[in-house]
């Protein structure tokens, strides 16, 4: 099985997938090019944000998918931003479908297409992870995470569902809102997320308390279709 990724970010989202990709599937290489793509391999390609990913990269990937014909699945993943979520989804689609028309990808072709849209960003995913506070011994006492928990309890509701920004606030966007979020979150409990090393989120623990939220509520829906898929392809191996 080869899988092929392509990435908004060219910092946090590669390495975080490739973490998570390598605690769910142990028996997969990590390979550079694509026609490295022998078996049992993937690769993650880095699209340096939106929206060159989808007006130059993704036409390169879907070349290289023809070209050598080894990836079983194709995994598109870009951030909603301050679109909604079915606004992006549709419109890598249709960008998508235009692609692959352009440069002729038959319909024989064994590959399936994955369009993942992270709603907003990869850091609302990120917020999904509940477990921190029962697994600290302190108390998150910043001033700024308890002024946004008032304003929205990431703990208790749907990260996906924040929409608004709190009142005065200086953020710009709804993904500058989350992040400043994650951040004021995980410092409160002595934990660091920094975007360009993302360790924490890395870790395995991070990832099962991300999946268990989706299994114990109806929580991060965007990210639980990402996790249905993988987790079908687990059970097919």
């Amino acid at each position: 099985m080869n899988l092929l990724f392509l990435v908004e970010g060219g910092t946090t989202e590669y390495q975080v997938y490739s973490k998570w990709i390598s605690h769910l599937f142990p028996h997969l290489k990590l390979v550079a090019r694509p026609e490295d793509m022998i078996t049992d391999s993937y690769q993650i390609i880095a699209g340096h944000g939106y929206p060159n990913i989808l007006r130059n990269t993704l036409e390169g990937c879907l070349q290289d998918v023809k070209r050598y014909n080894n990836v079983d699945h194709f995994f598109i993943c870009i951030d909603s931003e301050e679109d909604t979520y079915q606004v992006r989804f549709d419109e890598i689609e249709e960008r998508l479908s235009s692609l692959k028309n352009k440069v002729d990808m038959r319909q024989e072709q064994s590959t399936n297409f994955h369009v993942v849209v992270q709603n907003c960003c990869i850091e609302t995913w990120f917020l999904g992870n509940a477990e921190i506070p029962t697994q600290s011994n302190k108390k998150n006492s910043s001033t700024k995470f308890l002024d946004f928990q008032s304003h929205y309890d990431i703990l208790v509701d749907d990260p996906e569902l924040m929409i608004g920004l709190p009142p005065k606030s200086s953020y710009r966007t709804k993904a500058s809102f989350h992040k400043a979020y994650l951040n004021e979150y995980l410092r409160g409990f002595g934990l660091r997320y920094i975007q360009k090393n993302p360790k924490i989120i890395e870790e395995k623990e991070y990832l099962d308390a991300l999946i268990k939220r989706c299994k114990m509520t109806n929580h991060l829906s965007s990210f639980k279709y990402l996790l249905e898929i993988w987790q079908e392809l687990v059970r097919s191996i």
